[in-house]
This record gives C-alpha cells, sequence and structure tokens, in this order.
C-alpha cells in the first residue's frame, strides 16, 4: 500500500508556496487603497477626503492594472456623487 502522506505534504508545500507570494503582493495593494486620502476636488478646488473601494484596488493589481481606483465614499458626497471623479 502506497503511502498518501508525501504526496499530501507536497502538495500542500506546493500550495503554500504559491499562495504566500500572491496574498502577501495583493495585500499590499489593499492595505494602499484601504487608507482614505485627502485630494483637492477639480470642481470646487477645496480639499475633500475620499475612501477607495480597496476590493477593486485588488481584482486591478492582479490584473496588472495599479493605476484604476474606484472612489467608494467621498466628503462631498450624496449631494455630489454624479461628479466626473477627476481627482482620482
Amino acid at each position: 500500500m502506497y503511502p498518501v502522506y508525501p504526496v499530501i505534504f507536497f502538495l500542500a508545500y506546493l500550495l503554500l508556496f504559491l499562495l504566500v507570494p500572491t496574498v502577501w503582493a495583493l495585500g499590499g495593494a489593499w492595505r494602499r487603497a484601504r487608507s482614505p486620502r485627502a485630494v483637492v476636488c477639480p470642481g470646487s478646488r477645496s480639499t475633500e477626503t475620499v475612501n477607495f473601494d480597496p476590493w477593486f484596488a485588488v481584482r486591478r493589481h492582479a490584473a496588472g492594472e495599479d493605476t484604476e481606483l474606484r472612489i467608494a465614499r467621498c466628503t462631498r458626497w450624496p449631494g455630489e456623487q454624479g461628479c466626473g471623479r477627476g481627482c482620482v
């Protein structure tokens, strides 16, 4: 009878070998997008605080496009929610 434990350990090691660097890289993108930022609103020329969608940032980072972010909240919303989002 062939022991299954070496195969299970090999597969677990392989999974960790691939999973840990991926989670580390995507976690960095999530942490960067999670923190609120102060930006200058192009419409009112005032400083506003925006929160970005961290899960969208993770998906874009995984696709290789780090430049695109999606605003989740802004201090000018809900009154100006239909703005052009030029601050991004």
